[in-house]
């Protein structure tokens, strides 16, 4: 990777041409660590898609199965032909792996969770069997079709000199492997092949550069971190998983004894972040909490409840298992009070339907009554989990499974809340994207890509550039459930991928080059099936190959 720490490059945007002009004097530039190809470079082609949430299967299997990846294989190598392609970057944009869903934290005797990482042996003994059940058991089809992905292509006459790199930036659901040195060469190395001493110094030392300390990484026997962003200019693109904007899954730090504190409101910092070690981003978060603590937790007790007292119910077996695919969380509690009201109406089994109430009031009470959620709160939301507590303490001692209809009406009120939200991004949050700022227009970015969200978006905001620009939101890569307009869901697969075309152009009349073509466009993929439509009726089927 060719790294840029200055801006030697002389590129000038029209807002350095405008300033010059009325006297201001040159913008600030301040640098990133991005690629920046030679001008000789071949015909390049960028992939990028997010949020695959590879888990360990423990709470539920809701992840792609081989036959689309092997699709997406056949999309690629097509695309590399048509354009004779030289040089492909994948870039999977964060939650590539997800540590968080798991029953391992609460089947763990006692429970552990993700945020007490100060039981280090206990964590790293629950974060290595989190990454060895994804690498080599639910996913290993997966990791071997990532490592074969170069030798797979070369393979094709066309395309015997290829060259393809694996890009994965950090999400807000993988960063326990960055908390355990084990995990982390283990996913180098067994997941994505790369043996950790034969990583380039180069590599270690733009790595370092990213996060503060150009010599963090220098240690040859050291698995480094992911980055936190991916940048090419010959691509134009910058991306990152998008987590710092969100102020859930980011922590907020307070500035004392010299330290800079820093907040979700106060955007990209990346001098910040690097003085404080990134740790918004490697703490534990809320987040964290609502996903482990509440809907991992609840899926694992229920479900081992159930079997304890020998209940089957194949439809709400099958529901349990697919409530991770519900976004955000509130969607999928309330899925759950659903299923119960009308198994209740249906008169199916009592005892049924007390295990599902009672152990989703217990899990959220539970986990209203940790410090953590408390600690990794704003002030606002603080106050109100405090009331919630209370609220859901005295309903419970009336009595009359008003614990249970006061928490329907919080999931009602949330999913109020959500409607009302428009799913674009306002235009004064976009100026605000790195890729956007005035103080790194000079690497001339066009799109800026993010994920997390797991809703599928783009906008064409009017920055006064001198080229147009493009916000991707990529969404998410897996299987989702949505609601349907009115009442009831719909299971569907969500697949967006961000092509970029970097190639050269040549006019065969005049045998001269012209400047290179550069574009972009987004494919998506919703797939509907069968065997996602049979879940409503008769429990969990494997998906037709």
């Amino acid at each position: 990777m060719n790294s840029s720490q200055t801006d030697q490059k002389q590129q000038t945007g029209l807002i350095d041409k405008m300033c010059k002009t009325i006297g201001l004097g040159k913008v600030e530039r301040r640098t990133l660590e991005v690629n920046e190809p030679p001008e000789d470079r071949g015909n390049r082609l960028c992939v990028s898609v997010s949020d695959i949430h590879l888990t360990d299967g423990t709470v539920g299997f809701q992840n792609l199965n081989d036959a689309i990846w092997n699709s997406f294989y056949d999309t690629i190598k097509q695309r590399c032909i048509r354009y004779a392609i030289n040089e492909l970057v994948f870039v999977l944009d964060g939650d590539v792996v997800d540590m968080i869903r798991s029953s391992k934290w609460a089947a763990h005797e006692p429970p552990i969770y993700p945020w007490e990482r100060n039981r280090k042996e206990e964590f790293s003994a629950v974060v290595n069997a989190i990454i060895q059940d994804i690498v080599e058991n639910q996913h290993a089809y997966f990791f071997q079709w990532l490592r074969e992905l170069e030798s797979k292509l070369r393979q094709e006459n066309q395309l015997s000199n290829i060259s393809a790199r694996i890009v994965i930036t950090i999400g807000n659901h993988d960063k326990e492997l960055f908390c355990d040195p084990k995990a982390l060469k283990y996913f180098y190395e067994q997941g994505l092949g790369r043996n950790v001493s034969q990583i380039p110094e180069e590599e270690r030392r733009m790595l370092g550069r990213m996060y503060g300390d150009e010599i963090m990484f220098l240690d040859p026997d050291q698995a480094p971190y992911l980055p936190f962003y991916y940048g090419d200019t010959g691509f134009r693109f910058f991306t990152t998983h998008g987590q710092w904007r969100d102020e859930a899954n980011s922590r907020r730090i307070k500035a004392e004894k010299g330290r800079p504190g820093w907040k979700v409101a106060n955007g990209w910092q990346i001098e910040t972040w690097q003085q404080l070690k990134f740790s918004p981003f490697f703490e534990p978060c809320f987040g964290d909490s609502v996903a482990a603590g509440v809907l991992s937790t609840f899926i694992y007790k229920a479900k081992k409840k159930l079997d304890d007292a020998n209940c089957n119910d194949p439809r709400l077996d099958s529901i349990l298992d697919e409530l991770d695919l519900y976004r955000p969380t509130y969607a999928a509690v309330n899925r759950v009070l659903e299923e119960a009201a009308k198994m209740r109406e249906q008169n199916k089994d009592q005892k049924i339907i007390d295990i599902i109430e009672d152990t989703l009031y217990e899990c959220i009470l539970e986990w209203l009554s940790w410090d953590f959620t408390y600690q990794s709160s704003p002030a606002l939301r603080r106050k109100g989990l405090k009331l919630a507590k209370r609220i859901l303490e005295i309903m419970k001692s009336i009595g009359h499974g008003l614990e249970i209809k006061s928490i329907a009406a919080l999931m009602r009120i949330l999913a109020f809340f959500d409607r009302m939200q428009q799913p674009s991004v306002k235009l004064s949050v976009m100026k605000t994207f790195p890729s956007f700022l005035p103080i790194y227009r000079h690497y001339n970015f066009q799109i800026h890509g993010e994920g997390h969200t797991h809703k599928p978006l783009q906008e064409e905001p009017n920055l006064n550039t001198e080229y147009p620009v493009t916000y991707i939101n990529f969404g998410t890569w897996r299987d989702q459930i949505v609601s349907r307009k009115k009442t009831g869901y719909r299971r569907r697969g969500v697949l967006r991928s961000l092509f970029i075309l970097d190639i050269i152009n040549y006019n065969e009349k005049t045998k001269s080059a012209m400047p290179r073509t550069f574009d972009y466009f987004v494919e998506d993929t919703v797939n509907w099936s069968d065997a996602k439509d049979a879940l409503d009726v008769t429990g969990h089927i494997a998906p037709r190959l």
